[in-house]
C-alpha cells in the first residue's frame, strides 16, 4: 500500500536547473518548488513517497511546525505525479488532494499536478 490527516499543496515558484530531461531544451522549463503539508499534530514521524522518488518509502521525510503541520518542498519538473504519505509506519493518502488515482493495493494515492512554467522571451 501507498499516502491520514490533512495536507495541502503550497504555491508553486520557479527554482533555477540547467538542461531540462523532459524537453531537452535547456533552460526552457524550470523545475517547480511545491510544498507538501500533511497534518497531524500527534504523529511522530511523516514520510512521502511517489513517482518524484521512486516510492522510497525512508526518503523524504516533512518536518513538523508548531501546530502540528508537517512539511517537504519537493523541486519537481512540470507534470503529473502519484503519492502518499506515511506516517508513524503506516500508507495513507492526502485527504486534501484534489484528486485520487486507485492502486495495485486496493487504495488510492493521491494527485499532484505541477503546471508547467514557461520562461518569456
Amino acid at each position: 500500500m501507498r499516502g491520514n490527516d490533512n495536507h495541502s499543496i503550497g504555491k508553486g515558484r520557479p527554482t533555477p536547473r540547467g538542461h531540462n530531461h523532459r524537453t531537452g531544451l535547456a533552460g526552457a522549463i524550470r523545475r517547480i518548488e511545491v510544498e507538501l503539508q500533511y497534518e497531524a499534530p500527534k504523529a511522530v514521524t511523516v514520510f512521502v513517497a511517489g513517482d518524484f522518488n521512486h516510492w522510497r518509502a525512508g526518503d523524504l521525510r516533512l518536518r513538523r511546525d508548531e501546530r502540528g503541520v508537517w512539511r517537504v518542498p519537493l523541486c519537481l519538473v512540470p507534470g503529473r505525479y502519484e503519492y502518499r504519505f506515511i506516517v508513524d509506519g503506516e500508507w495513507q493518502e492526502d485527504p486534501r488532494a484534489p484528486s485520487r488515482v486507485p492502486n495495485e493495493f486496493g487504495s488510492s494515492n493521491s494527485v499532484l499536478e505541477v503546471p508547467p512554467w514557461q520562461l518569456k522571451t
